[in-house]
């Protein structure tokens, strides 16, 4: 970490601890000395990234208090400076909530709309989470891609817009999900979702949009995490 980017990798080393809850909301973070000896780096680009952090309104800096994380909503974020998203699983939850709503249309539209190069690429991302099923990140991404494609063929400014934000919302939690329960379920989901797609049946799309995003959410109720 000593490039001219060393801010910006202690950032996201600061936020790796956030999104996996190591710290939590509340919680009082280590101190810039501390950070910079466990991080390897000047206390400058330590306090550059904690800056950056209270800027964002993920952490709150007390007069001689120190630094302490704030207890963030999914309302904060919908703001594009924010890179990476923080939620607890009750916040995973109501984002989850909102795509069991939109994303059936979001299926709908692009199996209406979409162009066969675009049905070709929801294809790559498809066989990619195959291939990465052992993969956990790689899967990850992958699945996310696929949906991002979806919005893409609605050819909707606004939830294509909306879905870029909740990409990075998602990805954390969704890895956390993938490494419970394993990724079998997200397989089998997509190519329902990709058959109805390339068959050009909206409606089926739909309806299988909607159980993948159902299936989900219960999923996470029931699993205790």
């Amino acid at each position: 970490m000593r490039d001219g980017r060393t801010s910006d990798k202690v950032l996201e080393k600061i936020e790796e601890k956030i999104f996996s809850g190591e710290w939590k909301p509340g919680q009082k973070i280590m101190s810039e000395t501390q950070l910079s000896k466990e991080l390897d780096v000047s206390r400058v680009s330590v306090r550059e990234a904690l800056e950056k952090l209270v800027t964002l309104n993920i952490v709150t800096k007390k007069q001689g208090g120190g630094t302490f994380v704030n207890d963030l909503s999914p309302l904060v974020y919908l703001n594009s400076l924010i890179p990476m998203l923080v939620l607890d699983m009750d916040s995973y939850l109501d984002i989850l909530e909102f795509r069991l709503i939109t994303e059936p249309e979001a299926a709908r539209l692009c199996t209406e709309r979409c162009s066969d190069y675009l049905i070709d690429e929801l294809e790559i991302c498809y066989n990619n989470m195959v291939m990465y099923k052992d993969n956990i990140d790689r899967f990850t991404e992958e699945d996310l891609k696929f949906h991002n494609k979806i919005s893409e063929g609605t050819d909707n400014s606004l939830i294509i817009k909306v879905n870029e934000l909740l990409r990075n919302v998602l990805k954390y939690h969704q890895k956390l999900l993938y490494k419970s329960l394993g990724p079998t379920g997200g397989v089998s989901e997509h190519k329902l979702i990709l058959d109805a797609i390339k068959n050009r049946d909206p409606e089926l799309a739909s309806i299988y949009a909607r159980r993948h995003a159902l299936r989900t959410i219960n999923d996470i109720k029931n699993s205790g995490l």
